[in-house]
């Protein structure tokens, strides 16, 4: 009896010794850290982290450009999982409170997402799982390389006009669905256009994340562009909303949904 309350108690201290706390500042690593079967692991998650449903239970450390520090001293995590923005002092600023950073560069390319996923794997202590999720991965985004139709595609990424260019891998996402993004010329990630910008690439499909179909209607001299002239402006929203602006597993399953729009007559 006494030898198998030695062991209990072995693999208990073993348990408890290889959980790591881990608060996660972006809505596509916490996801990652859920699909890798960690999300126990979680203290905390950036306010914009809804998925998948117990992400929203977590404890929220602000926004993953101005995070709450004292929120996340607090929690006392083993490791902070944070992206790479230029000129950004939030990484530097954990370290020096004691934090191991994960700093994570941000994707330009769907496979770009493997690498994400390798990184947070590696430092889980889930390199298996993380292996097993790129295998999964690639294997259903191979199923997207057919006969494209090249589409001229203009993205609504927020309100306001807000686009990408080829520095985003949403760019990526629409070239894999079989589009063209209007203003894949642009040697920028995240940028606001004009309405007169819109008018002159004349895209033949609108994708909005934000704005509804019947918003951009009203715009001026809307029925010149061919996508709301033929009514092929499509709204994502919710779930897919999300899904399509976030480097995660979920964006393969958002490439086929475009597809058929891209390919439907």
């Amino acid at each position: 009896m006494n030898k198998i309350i030695f062991s209990l108690a072995l693999f208990l201290t073993a348990a408890e010794a290889s959980a790591l706390r881990v608060v996660s500042l972006m809505p596509s690593y916490t996801e990652i850290v859920f699909e890798l079967g960690a999300g126990a692991e979680l203290a905390g998650v950036s306010s914009y982290c809804n998925w998948p449903v117990e992400a929203e239970k977590l404890e929220k450390v602000g926004d993953y450009y101005r995070p709450d520090m004292e929120k996340i001293y607090a929690l006392k995590p083993d490791l902070v999982l944070a992206g790479k923005w230029e000129n950004s002092p939030v990484a530097e600023n954990l370290r020096q409170l004691g934090f191991k950073v994960v700093v994570i560069p941000a994707e330009k390319k769907v496979e770009d997402i493997y690498k994400t996923v390798r990184i947070i794997a590696e430092n889980l202590g889930k390199k298996k799982e993380g292996e097993k999720l790129v295998k999964r991965m690639k294997k259903e985004l191979a199923a997207f390389k057919g006969k494209k139709v090249r589409k001229k595609i203009f993205l609504e990424a927020d309100a306001g006009l807000w686009t990408v260019g080829k520095g985003s891998f949403m760019n990526d996402v629409i070239k894999k669905a079989g589009g063209e993004n209007v203003f894949s010329g642009t040697d920028r990630d995240y940028f606001r256009v004009s309405w007169e910008a819109v008018l002159e690439k004349n895209p033949d499909v609108i994708i909005t994340l934000s704005s509804s179909p019947e918003d951009l209607a009203k715009m001026p001299l809307a029925d010149k562009i061919a996508a709301i002239k033929e009514g092929r402006v499509f709204r994502f929203e919710k779930e897919d909303r999300d899904a399509f602006a976030r480097p995660s597993p979920r964006i393969i399953p958002i490439i086929g949904k475009l597809e058929k729009i891209v390919n439907s007559k």
